[in-house]
């Protein structure tokens, strides 16, 4: 199933030299994402992909393997001297392994045989670009988290821990509410500052959610080193690598939830909403952009669904060919079977009628057979009586 939402995020650049191909993909790629940058040749391809700047990415790159002044190939190796993670997928109808090769060792991303099939094409895009979108997304997190941590500084509890707690960097702010100087609590656990009466499992489960990527925020009491009970809404960030594959230490951001800090407090959400003020207009610009570009796609798609009705009445009509020529077969067929079935009938018939024929021969020979011999048996009792009637005159004598 598509992910709209996120499709909707990327930006494609798509290189094609035959022109009802690229007229075909292009306006199914309009129409499911938020940019898509299409080039006929390799040299306008490398110069969309070098005049992008600091806000605008491209996600993924389809390319096809021949092009009119180059090859895929020789795209992929001048990509890969701009950018080597960027994702690329070849398109071919066939291709070489020489070709595949060199694909592999400049680290292409996948390779799908044309004609291409654009549901098969855009779950590959969006499996593809998920992780690369995802790890973009925490950088910058981090870039807001560090524009975020200059602001909160003046106003918040800020500390710096390890992974386990241990402290590393407090602020001023945190010093004076808690009582403690930077040098009494550089290398204290943050437990320091626990509630006695606080639950005990409260830090273990913390720790353990924040090592796993996910921010933990809460009320927590807390005590000052003056045994003074104070209450925070806490928030524990983790803090990343440069190149964004571990965890490295933990920020923890407090903000006084007292009727005298309330001032602080809205002061620092204005101050974090202003951070986010020129982001969110370039959001909804962008949201604005989109809605136009989507109506350009459904008006571009037009051609493409006529195109696609026109082939899918073709080939309707081939097939409707097809069927007659099989009726035709079978009328064929049947027109035969009947015929042979008429002859293999009349022959039966015919059969029949001699054997009819016959049978009425031998009835007939039957009841002249059973004549003849009842006459010869009334000729046997005529000359049986004879026979005794001369016996009896024999006697006599």
């Amino acid at each position: 199933m598509f992910d709209n939402s996120f499709l909707k995020k990327l930006n494609i650049l798509y290189i094609e030299s035959n022109y009802e191909d690229r007229d075909y993909l292009s306006n199914i790629l309009y129409r499911f994402f938020n940019n898509v940058i299409v080039c006929s040749n390799a040299l306008d391809a490398i110069k969309s992909f070098t005049q992008k700047d600091e806000d605008f990415f491209i996600d993924i790159i389809i390319c096809d393997r021949i092009l009119s002044d180059s090859t895929g190939i020789e795209v992929l190796k001048q990509i890969r001297e701009i950018d080597f993670h960027v994702p690329f997928i070849f398109t071919s109808s066939n291709i070489e392994t020489s070709d595949l090769l060199l694909g592999i060792n400049h680290n292409i991303t996948d390779y799908l045989a044309k004609p291409v099939n654009a549901k098969d094409l855009i779950f590959c895009i969006q499996k593809v670009c998920h992780k690369r979108y995802q790890d973009r997304l925490k950088i910058l997190m981090q870039k807001d988290l560090e524009d975020l941590r200059l602001v909160v500084n003046e106003v918040a509890l800020v500390v710096r821990t390890d992974l386990h707690g241990n402290i590393s960097f407090v602020n001023n702010y945190f010093s004076k509410i808690s009582g403690f100087s930077q040098d009494e609590l550089l290398g204290e656990n943050y437990r320091l500052l626990k509630d006695e009466n606080s639950n005990n499992h409260l830090y273990e489960e913390l720790l353990l959610k924040v090592n796993q990527g996910i921010i933990w925020e809460g009320k927590v009491k807390k005590t000052s080193k003056s045994k003074e009970e104070f209450y925070v809404y806490l928030t524990v960030l983790p803090i990343h690598d440069k190149d964004n594959s571990k965890i490295t230490e933990l920020m923890w951001i407090s903000f006084l939830t007292t009727d005298q800090e309330l001032e602080n407090k809205e002061f620092k959400k204005e101050m974090a909403k202003n951070i986010y003020t020129n982001r969110r207009i370039n959001n909804e610009a962008r949201e604005e952009i989109d809605k136009l570009m989507a109506r350009i796609a459904q008006y571009s798609s037009v051609k493409s669904e006529l195109l696609s009705k026109k082939q899918e009445a073709v080939k309707l009509n081939n097939e409707i060919e097809s069927s007659k020529k099989e009726l035709l077969n079978i009328e064929e067929k049947v027109k035969k079977s009947a015929f042979d079935s008429s002859l293999k009938i009349e022959e039966a018939v015919s059969k029949q009628k001699n054997i009819k024929e016959e049978n009425e021969k031998i009835l007939i020979l039957l009841n002249n057979l059973n004549n003849e011999l009842k006459d010869k048996n009334q000729k046997l009792l005529d000359l049986t009586k004879q026979l005794s009637s001369k016996l009896k005159e024999i006697k006599k004598l």
